[in-house]
């Protein structure tokens, strides 16, 4: 071990407690980053979810049934059936959004008539579903559509 002697003139060396200083420094500020990044990434979006929940209630309007038959190239008749709902604000009268049932029924029978069968596998359904719910939102303009959901889709 070696040993360091101080002669009664000379000061201890600074440079240890310069460093030390830094780190600490460096370790607070490390410290006090993680504490903000957590709070805004987790604290935030839980309160925010929960703000959600509690300001606004959804409701769901059913949308009947709808068959229609593809468009095939193959000289076969095939047919899909599709039930689906739509997602609204609790503030939203149910009867406002029944009045465009007939042409959410009509905006289902034109995009299915001219979907071919391919179309709808593999992830065709998710390209239906955003693009009736673009359709719906548009018709139903003032009235906001939150979401869509099908409840059955047959292809036969």
């Amino acid at each position: 071990m070696v040993e360091t002697k101080i002669e009664e003139g000379e000061e201890p060396k600074k440079g240890n407690k310069k460093r030390s200083l830094i780190f600490l420094i460096a370790a607070l500020c490390v410290l006090a980053a993680g504490g903000g990044a957590w709070k805004h990434f987790y604290h935030s979006v839980s309160s925010a979810k929960t703000k959600t929940l509690v300001d606004e209630q959804k409701k769901v309007i059913v949308i009947p049934a709808v068959m229609s038959n593809l468009d095939s190239s193959d000289g076969y008749t095939h047919y899909v059936r599709v039930s689906a709902r739509l997602l609204v604000p609790e503030r939203i009268n149910t009867a406002d959004v029944e009045a465009y049932m007939p042409q959410i029924q009509d905006l289902f029978q034109m995009y299915l008539h001219s979907t071919r069968l391919q179309e709808l596998s593999g992830e065709g359904i998710y390209r239906l579903r955003e693009s009736m719910l673009q359709q719906i939102q548009n018709t139903l303009a003032p009235i906001p559509v939150e979401d869509l959901f099908f409840v059955e889709v047959i292809v036969q």
